[in-house]
């Protein structure tokens, strides 16, 4: 079945709060940017050759063998570079590598090319490689990214610009594992809280203020061609309406993704500002935690999945800057398929599969309570502003959301150490299909993966392994399709919407290019005219 809109817009009594309330923000946030200022100014903030990045929070790490939150692989991105790189085709380009082989299906090398240096001067070698994988290995590192690189046997340095992985089988998406950023041999491994290496890329770290900002500065010894630019300064803004006034009032350039949808019509009527939207690969989703027996019960997700309206949060609260999403993959990638179970917006069937999996509503007028679940989501306005509606439209069939915000860091670690029920989330970037295995396949549980919600299915492990060590592109096409077909059908996760990337810009910023993905990579080659405009 296909969703049905049942789509109110403002008319319905949960828009309309959250626009009574978002209005009220909006006067609160205006008189604050406007009035006070809201905060320090700094030099950098002034600097007309500053790019000023508005960021909902600050990174929780910038070593790259353990970043794995959005901001802090976006950032960690502009710092160090990789062997490859994702394009912006959704494929996989040399970055470190100048030149890739593939002499049997278990070896891949990579040649590098002889010019690359850290921000300290040293020269890279494949001897940092191979010492950035191997600490990133290493059980007593802690790595969040060990458990996606259980496919590498070894990583070989057999000359100082050529680097050799051995995969402990035939694997598919061996250039996945070559993404990892690399910092030179001997960096401690000081876990997510120590002070990142030196980077290879464009710019490099000159200051990191947790909850602040965080401010890059050019790599005078990067490789590439750069423009006049001094650095970048992300500074953290937790209030979305408060980015968004940021950006009227000149004081910030860039913002991607992270201002409120009912303000885009606002931004683009200001002639200081463009606003860029292209569809993006962004995939929203709300995981079940199965530890928790009502929630491995198939009857109670598909319930849940039946009593959330997604169209009508996309049209309203998103002011449809989505599409609805009938799982991880969205339509632009190689592997989708489009022919999978999805669940229209149907509270009445969902109220019927409650009670057939014995959970029924207490005796009187109204849904009643049936059961409480524990929905964990961060303080971004936003965000709690989906924790309302998904509270609203469950309670409809007697299923009460006890919503509970925490600022990212601790929101994070909960989602990451299995202390939820419900959570709802994102995925971005997302290239080759090999990304369910990481999420989906029960031998990726945390901290070694990202199956975070506990998820075991023995046919869709079969599935997933099979198509790790398959080589051949249609057949891995075919398993990835029955992958699809069984997440649709068994609900790990509901799939909720596949968001549009909408960038709002002051207009000094030339050159930005737009990536699927959401990366920020061509910040290394934009240029600033002026000091940038304002709207009076």
């Amino acid at each position: 079945m296909k969703p049905r809109s049942r789509a109110r817009g403002w008319r319905s009594p949960i828009c309309r709060g959250w626009r009574l309330a978002f209005t009220a923000l909006l006067l609160l946030a205006a008189g604050c940017v406007i009035l006070t200022g809201c905060g320090r100014a700094r030099e950098s903030d002034r600097s007309g050759d500053w790019l000023r990045v508005e960021i909902e929070t600050s990174p929780s790490t910038l070593d790259p063998r353990y970043a794995t939150d959005v901001i802090s692989s976006r950032i960690g991105e502009l710092i160090y570079d990789s062997l490859v790189k994702a394009d912006s085709r959704g494929g996989f380009a040399g970055d470190l590598a100048q030149s890739i082989e593939r002499p049997t299906p278990t070896l891949w090398v990579f040649h590098l090319a002889r010019r690359c240096r850290f921000s300290n001067g040293k020269l890279l070698t494949a001897r940092d490689v191979k010492y950035t994988y191997d600490s990133a290995m290493n059980p007593a590192s802690a790595s969040l990214k060990r458990g996606s690189l259980a496919a590498l046997a070894r990583v070989d340095a057999p000359d100082a610009f050529t680097v050799s992985f051995t995969t402990n089988g035939p694997f598919a998406a061996a250039l996945e594992l070559a993404t990892l950023g690399v910092v030179p041999a001997g960096t401690p491994a000081n876990g997510p809280r120590g002070l990142p290496p030196p980077g290879s890329g464009p710019f490099k770290l000159a200051r990191f203020e947790r909850d602040e900002e965080v401010v890059l500065e050019r790599n005078s010894w990067w490789a590439g061609q750069a423009s006049a630019m001094r650095g970048i300064v992300f500074k953290v803004m937790p209030d979305a309406i408060v980015r968004a006034l940021e950006l009227m009032k000149g004081l910030g350039d860039f913002a991607e993704n992270n201002v409120p949808a009912q303000m885009l019509g606002d931004l683009q009527g200001r002639r200081a500002l463009r606003v860029v939207r292209y569809a993006g690969v962004g995939y929203q989703y709300l995981i079940f935690n199965f530890r928790d027996p009502r929630l491995r019960d198939i009857r109670v997700r598909r319930a849940i999945a039946m009593a959330i309206d997604r169209q009508a949060i996309v049209n309203s609260l998103l002011a449809r800057t989505a599409r609805v999403a009938s799982g991880m993959l969205a339509p632009e990638n190689w592997a989708y398929e489009p022919e999978v179970a999805t669940y229209s917006y149907d509270p009445a069937a969902a109220a019927r599969l409650l009670d057939e999996a014995g959970l029924r509503a207490p005796a009187g007028e109204g849904p009643g309570t049936r059961f409480t679940l524990v929905y964990k989501t961060t303080g971004d306005e936003e965000r709690r502003s989906l924790a309302q509606v998904f509270q609203a439209m469950l309670a409809k069939v007697g299923i009460r959301l006890d919503v509970r915000t925490n600022e990212w860091a601790t929101f994070y670690s909960d989602i990451q150490h299995g202390d939820f029920d419900v959570a709802s989330l994102a995925w971005v970037g997302i290239n080759d299909p090999h990304h369910y295995y990481t999420v989906f396949d029960s031998k990726m549980l945390p901290p070694h993966g990202s199956n975070r919600g506990y998820y075991s299915n023995a046919k869709m492990d079969e599935l997933l392994e099979r198509a790790e060590v398959e080589m051949d592109r249609d057949a891995r096409r075919r398993i990835y399709g029955a992958v699809q077909k069984l997440a649709a059908a068994d609900l790990p996760y509901v799939s909720l919407w596949w968001q549009d990337n909408v960038t709002i810009m002051n207009r000094r910023v030339r050159g930005f290019a737009p990536y699927p993905n959401g990366s920020w990579r061509s910040f290394a080659m934009i240029s600033l005219d002026g000091t940038g405009e304002v709207d009076r």
